[in-house]
């Protein structure tokens, strides 16, 4: 053929093979000078001639880049160019489809997309074949390079999500034994109370009883000649008693166990507010007169406490709202206030909140959920909200060894006559 005189040859080029094409022609002048070429750039050529010869070569081999005619004498070069590159592994390999005649948009853009990389006409520059063969060998180098380190990255990605697994396993194991050790002190901190309460009532109640009768019986013979000091000594003895009775209502509630937590609440707040010289806006829905699980209602009451302890301490006003609010399936209260309130940006217990740290477990405790919301000079609420087990039948106030008038003779016999539900 004609073309094939107008192919000049490059200078020769040093070094090994490193690259492998496959030329696929029917014209042998074409391939021999092509082949010529390519071994002078460095390039490890194999040849065919038909494109049964191209299909056996393909078969034991894998070139990186062929130059292959579209006019074979046994198959049309696009046909096995669509081959190829439906073979998974061949589909990798740049394909040139090369013409001899002058080929028009359609039939360029049709060899495209049976899968051609590129599309020459003849005569062949060598410089511009060399050239082309040599960018895709650049931007396949890429490729390899970029899918290696897509590989590298999913490795450390599946090695990092490993240790992440496990880093938040021990961290769920961490807080899960955090949250029991926390439960424990929580039970602990109640036996504690109860104990307290106990020696309260059993060593200092019966010492006040004694030391009230034993005012009784000298209180005829003193008064004539030490009046003065035998008031003294009486109010005394009433502020200790009252203050012994107080202590002990607040480590062990006996308005709790006997009349429920609306009757306890009630009476906590009548004793806060003269304390504190804040007003309590106690209101409750669906729960008076309705008894609930004693460790339900024990962490209630301690919820309400920890909070109306905390206004009284940083809130700075003079009134707080509760709400409880029972429902049949679940029993809510919330506390909130106008006051000066925190920043929540750092942790609850950097500011100053280990008690609200201490409620949300104890609410946790019992599967249910404590929310706050605050923010500087926007007030403080909590809100708690428990599952509600199986109710219990409202029963008769009951006389307890733990009811205060065992700890208190005639003296508190008014003050529990105060009682406001």
């Amino acid at each position: 053929m004609e073309y094939v005189s107008q192919i000049q040859a490059p200078p020769p080029s040093l070094g090994p093979p490193r690259h492998s094409v496959l030329i696929v022609d029917d014209d042998s002048a074409t391939v021999e000078l092509l082949a010529e070429i390519l071994e002078a750039e460095g390039f490890e050529v194999w040849k065919a001639f038909t494109a049964q010869e191209a299909r056996g070569v393909l078969a034991k081999r894998q070139p990186e880049l062929l130059v292959l005619d579209v006019k074979l004498p046994d198959e049309d070069g696009r046909d096995l160019c669509h081959w190829l590159k439906s073979e998974e592994r061949l589909k990798q390999s740049f394909v040139i489809l090369i013409s001899g005649m002058e080929i028009d948009v359609q039939s360029r853009v049709s060899g495209l997309n049976l899968g051609a990389d590129d599309y020459l006409t003849k005569p062949i520059q060598p410089q511009e074949l060399i050239a082309r063969l040599r960018s895709f060998l650049r931007i396949r180098e890429v490729s390899e390079a970029l899918r290696k380190s897509n590989e590298l990255l999913e490795e450390r990605v599946l090695a990092r999500t490993e240790d992440l697994r496990l880093a938040n396993g021990e961290l769920l194991q961490a807080a899960q034994e955090l949250r029991t050790l926390n439960n424990r002190l929580l039970e602990t901190q109640e036996r504690e109370r109860r104990r307290l309460a106990h020696e309260l009532h059993d060593e200092a109640g019966q010492a006040l009883t004694v030391l009230k009768f034993s005012f009784d019986s000298i209180e005829e013979v003193a008064q004539a000649k030490v009046p003065e000091t035998v008031a003294d000594g009486r109010a005394a003895l009433t502020r200790l008693t009252q203050l012994i009775r107080n202590l002990w209502q607040e480590l062990r509630p006996a308005m709790l166990e006997d009349f429920g937590l609306v009757p306890a609440l009630a009476w906590y707040f009548d004793s806060f507010t003269p304390s504190t010289r804040i007003r309590v806006d106690f209101q409750h829905e669906g729960a008076d007169g309705r008894r609930f699980d004693r460790a339900l209602e024990m962490a209630v009451y301690r919820t309400v406490q920890e909070c109306l302890t905390n206004v009284a301490r940083h809130a700075g006003v003079q009134e707080v709202r509760v709400l409880l609010r029972a429902g049949p399936d679940s029993l809510q209260v919330q506390v909130s206030d106008e006051g000066r309130g925190f920043d929540t940006s750092g942790s609850l217990s950097r500011n100053g909140s280990c008690g609200l740290v201490g409620m949300q477990e104890r609410v946790r405790q019992l599967r249910g959920t404590c929310s706050f919301t605050t923010r500087p000079g926007g007030g403080f609420r909590v809100n708690a909200e428990f599952p509600l087990a199986e109710v219990k039948p409202v029963e008769p106030p009951a006389f307890t060894t733990m009811d205060p008038r065992m700890l208190r003779p005639a003296d508190l016999a008014k003050a529990s006559g105060t009682l406001k539900v």
